[in-house]
């Protein structure tokens, strides 16, 4: 009898330490965050949606205020020109830097679509070249034009032309060869109305450029 009382004594005790082992840290634990204070989570910023298709819609119309939509031949001037609407600025290295301009404007169809167009280049041993004919700016309806002794109707021959930016404007030209003929970006576009490279390192446009101020200014009273 005294065995079996020993026995459950000291199942008792054991008992009672386990129960404390157990509960102790829960105790600890409770009474501890009862003194923190967590702070509330500050809410995330979330920045404005960005209208893309609205942005293109503004484009449009901006460019249906162009004399024309599209690449046409002036052959009075000799001439290929056509408006657009100009976006962001970049620069780029490709044999030399370059400074670029985003230039949307409307295809044939009257779609939307845009390419790259050099507006200065800084060439060694001749410092800076511009290529824009006066400065141009993001937001801004523009002329880019194609003009010269090496151009005509049935495209350009940039060999016929000897200054330093012509030549390297043949080098940035063909560096995307489009056919098996050799024909490079602008005479892809001149001839058979391929659209210019989106991606600047597959080609861009050296054309002059400069704003068109009266249609810009128009655009302006219009908004």
């Amino acid at each position: 009898m005294k065995k079996i009382s020993h026995w459950l004594l000291t199942a008792l005790l054991l008992f009672l330490v386990l129960a404390c082992l157990v509960l102790l840290p829960i105790f600890l634990f409770t009474n501890i965050n009862r003194q923190m204070v967590i702070p509330p989570t500050p809410p995330v910023p979330t920045g404005e949606a960005v209208d893309v298709q609205g942005q293109e819609d503004a484009i449009v119309r901006h460019l249906k205020d162009a004399p024309w939509q599209g690449l046409r031949f002036l052959p009075q001037d000799k001439e290929w020109r056509f408006y657009g609407w100009t976006g962001e600025t970049r620069q780029i290295k490709f044999s030399v830097p370059f400074d670029l301009i985003k230039v949307y404007y409307l295809d044939k169809d009257g779609g939307l679509t845009y390419t790259w167009v050099a507006t200065g280049a800084d060439i060694p041993g001749q410092g800076y070249q511009s290529v824009a004919l006066e400065p141009v700016q993001t937001g801004q309806m523009v002329a880019v034009r194609l003009f010269g002794k090496h151009v005509s109707q049935w495209g350009v021959e940039w060999e016929e032309c000897k200054s330093e930016l012509c030549s390297l404007s043949n080098v940035v030209d063909t560096m995307l060869v489009l056919d098996d003929k050799g024909t490079g970006v602008s005479n892809g576009f001149i001839r058979y109305g391929w659209q210019p490279p989106t991606y600047p390192f597959y080609g861009f446009l050296v054309w002059p450029i400069e704003p068109a101020f009266e249609f810009t200014e128009q655009v302006s009273a219009n908004q």
